[in-house]
């Protein structure tokens, strides 16, 4: 072998390497884009297959979707929406609040539940006269915060403050009524309660047994009979529209100085009524029983339906703090009253007197006292499961 041929050689052997080397790299750098762009391929698929999981979830109630986008119950739950017969059902007693903003206003309900030491009323009496439409908005504020509504729903054009302009409103007497003067007002009325769907108390025409307003038999060109008539046709027209999420409160005053009105020829019937309730203030009375008891004992003789003290509240007086602590104490003993309605009115706000529970610190420690151990009915939530 020449010793100029060797250099040659190892020059040749070096190229080769040169190439094999360089040819490793260009397939491994093919190998690792390969595997680059597949797996940004994987990533974008699996990006993409998460945002139309995403976009296929349905939207939670309130969060503006549709109707029809929500999802259906099963077949066997419960229903969303109570029925009036269910609601009537439900265990416990009620508290009732009827105040100046009831039940419009978040802050007046705040400020009486922490009046009450923290106790939330669950139900809420609110007034309306005929010339007034129902708005479904008020009785759903009542239900978001877990309160039943109850409408004291008054045939006339209102003026209560006034006694002429109270009971000598005749183009809202019983006959007219019965006559079917209302009829397109009523219609109206009870197809819009018909279509909120959610149950509401109605107490219609309250204390007929009385002379100071105008659906009274005694006043207004009013005859005898006419307030059953009156309350029947008032009670057909919302079953023929189908509104049968009403619950049906007929609500005399308690008969102290009345005793000669009978009340049983004042009531419609129990296929007319759902709760019998009664407007009972404490005046000079020191228990409830002697408040009570006259007009309750009358009531059982011709109905069974459940009670519902539907106003009371006590006079200012030597009595009222320990009537308030009783009251509270004999409620949950007395298996067919179903609850009562505190008016939370004084002179200034129209009630002529003061008949809150928080007038003077002694009724206000018994109310606080009373309530914190008293059963409460557990009123469904729009939206809660």
């Amino acid at each position: 072998m020449s010793s100029r041929a060797a250099p040659k050689r190892h020059r040749q052997s070096r190229g080769r390497l040169q190439v094999w080397m360089t040819v490793n790299v260009l397939v491994l750098a093919a190998l690792l884009f390969g595997l680059g762009k597949m797996a940004a391929t994987s990533s974008a698929r699996t990006r993409a297959k998460n945002a139309a999981a995403e976009l296929a979830v349905p939207a939670s109630p309130g969060a503006g979707a549709s109707a029809s986008a929500k999802p259906k119950p099963s077949a066997g739950t419960t229903p969303a929406i109570p029925t009036a017969q269910q609601v009537m059902a439900l265990p416990g007693k009620y508290y009732g609040l009827s105040a100046p903003g009831v039940p419009w206003s978040q802050s007046t309900v705040d400020k009486y539940t922490l009046l009450a030491g923290g106790v939330a009323p669950n139900m809420a009496e609110y007034f309306l006269n005929w010339q007034q439409d129902f708005d479904p908005a008020t009785a759903m504020d009542a239900y978001s915060r877990a309160e039943l509504p109850l409408l004291s729903w008054e045939p006339w054009a209102g003026g209560n403050a006034d006694l002429a302009k109270a009971t000598g409103q005749p183009q809202y007497s019983l006959g007219t009524i019965v006559d079917g003067a209302h009829d397109a007002y009523i219609t109206k009325f009870a197809e819009a309660v018909r279509d909120n769907r959610w149950p509401i108390a109605i107490r219609f025409a309250h204390e007929m047994n009385g002379n100071w307003y105008s659906w009274s038999e005694r006043v207004n060109h009013n005859s005898q009979g006419q307030f059953v008539e009156a309350w029947r046709h008032v009670h057909d027209i919302f079953a023929r529209v189908g509104a049968a999420n009403v619950i049906w409160v007929w609500s005399p005053n308690v008969i102290r100085h009345f005793e000669d009105i009978s009340l049983a020829e004042l009531y419609p019937g129990d296929a007319y009524v759902d709760w019998v309730g009664v407007t009972a203030y404490e005046v000079t009375e020191q228990t409830t029983a002697q408040l009570l008891d006259p007009t309750m004992n009358e009531i059982r003789q011709f109905t069974r339906k459940p009670m519902l003290i539907t106003e009371t509240g006590g006079q200012p007086n030597r009595y009222k703090a320990s009537w308030t602590a009783e009251m509270l104490s004999w409620l949950p003993k007395q298996p067919d009253v179903v609850g009562f309605v505190w008016f939370e009115y004084d002179g200034v706000t129209g009630g002529r007197t003061d008949w809150t529970f928080e007038g003077d610190p002694q009724t206000l420690q018994s109310f606080k006292s009373g309530i914190s151990r008293y059963p409460m009915v557990r009123v469904p939530i729009p939206g809660a499961s």
